[in-house]
């Protein structure tokens, strides 16, 4: 047997990736899911531990403007970090730092909680753009509209029970318990994740290409109308979910209806995702611009509404941010296309690495300006702030949008 002849028996090929689009729908939605117990897990123990060390929610929401910032000039190193060590090995970094989010989290101080906040955000962010690269290499554009809302779908059921799961060990076994997911159900997605060695079949290959100015990337990003409008919607809805993340259940404990009711509405919220099964019909009857629009126009309405009601109905207000919730969830599954379909095949690792910066500018920007809305309206200052991102972000999105993308 020739050497060219016994090296063909030792090519390891994809296990679930090939040109049947379903095949690689299901193998990324497996991925996403897996992802997300890791992250959503610490989701509602985070701003419940940080308030418990800090002692109040402008604090909290400083510490977290501080790793947001942080987070921010550290992604705009991932194109590089790709471009030298491949995807995998990028994607089982980002892996490895939501893992270690859980073990600084256990050391139970002010120091650890702010390391694990930093290593989750970055981790989140490695993997969103290692990902990202790898489903614009096999997903053809014409699809993305089907198998993005199936991958936040399948990730509903992590973002329903693992939150509340969080909760309810911190609340009865403490904090050491709750870091211990993180890192467990990090590890099962580094198995799954090489165990399908995925194909790095698109035009960037490590070490032969000179990483861009990310400077450069920003500018030429923002040049472009359609990337303009595709940030701003990721990061409408980003904001939302940082917003609920933190702040709901802050405004249960301030309210006076307990940790516990903060976690119960962090659990029916994620379980709005649910509705990205239908939103891919909903999508292709009124359009993918009707759909995004009444998200947000739908949510600035419904949070308002919980900004009325405020600490002094916290049950109602928690209601309307799940509500408001269902409407934005759409967003999960819709709001990634128009980026998605509007790149670039030869930029995509600088202009993916721009995109998810509105991930940490939503970290960043809102609960910055949440400190100054806390001063003048109270706990319902935030919601005010958000909904009126919302009302803007629907009017440009309806205004906009090409009603062909």
């Amino acid at each position: 047997m020739s050497l060219g002849t016994a090296l063909a028996f030792h090519v390891r090929h994809p296990v679930w990736i090939s040109t049947a689009t379903g095949k690689a729908a299901w193998a990324f939605a497996a991925l996403f899911f897996l992802e997300s117990i890791a992250r959503a897990s610490v989701a509602t123990v985070f701003p419940l531990h940080a308030y418990a060390l800090f002692g109040n929610k402008e604090t909290v929401s400083i510490v977290y403007t501080g790793v947001a910032l942080a987070a921010l000039a550290c992604s705009f190193l991932i194109p590089t970090m790709i471009r030298l060590f491949s995807r995998r090995w990028s994607y089982t970094l980002g892996a490895v730092s939501v893992a270690m989010c859980g073990v600084a989290l256990a050391f139970d101080n002010k120091e650890g909680q702010v390391a694990a906040m930093f290593l989750r955000t970055f981790g989140a962010a490695t993997l969103n753009v290692s990902l990202n690269l790898y489903i614009m290499d096999h997903i053809r554009k014409s699809d993305l509209v089907h198998t993005e809302p199936l991958r936040y779908a399948v990730s509903t059921l992590a973002w329903i029970v693992t939150p509340l799961a969080g909760v309810w060990l911190y609340q009865h076994f403490g904090i050491i318990a709750a870091s211990m997911v993180p890192p467990l159900a990090a590890l099962v997605l580094l198995c799954v994740f090489w165990y399908l060695r995925l194909s790095e079949k698109g035009p960037i290959r490590p070490g032969k290409i000179t990483p861009p100015n990310p400077v450069a990337s920003i500018g030429r990003f923002f040049s472009q109308p359609r990337l303009r409008l595709a940030w701003l919607i990721a990061f409408g809805r980003s904001s939302f979910w940082v917003t609920f993340f933190i702040y709901v259940p802050i405004l249960m404990i301030e309210g006076n209806a307990g940790p516990l009711a903060g976690g119960i509405a962090i659990a029916a919220g994620n379980a709005m995702l649910f509705n990205n099964l239908l939103v891919a019909r909903w999508a292709r009857r009124y359009s993918l611009r009707v759909m995004i629009s009444l998200a947000f126009l739908a949510g600035a309405v419904l949070v308002s509404a919980a900004g009325l009601a405020g600490t002094r109905h916290a049950i109602l207000a928690g209601t309307m941010m799940v509500l408001a919730a269902f409407f934005i969830s759409m967003l999960d599954g819709l709001g990634p296309i128009p980026f998605l379909r509007a790149v670039r095949s030869y930029e995509r690792p600088q202009m993916t690495t721009v995109y998810r910066t509105y991930l940490d500018a939503s970290e960043l920007i809102p609960p910055f300006l949440y400190v100054f809305a806390f001063m003048a309206f109270g706990f319902s200052g935030a919601f005010y702030v958000l909904a009126t991102l919302f009302a803007v972000t629907g009017l440009t999105v309806l205004k906009f949008l090409p009603r062909q993308m």
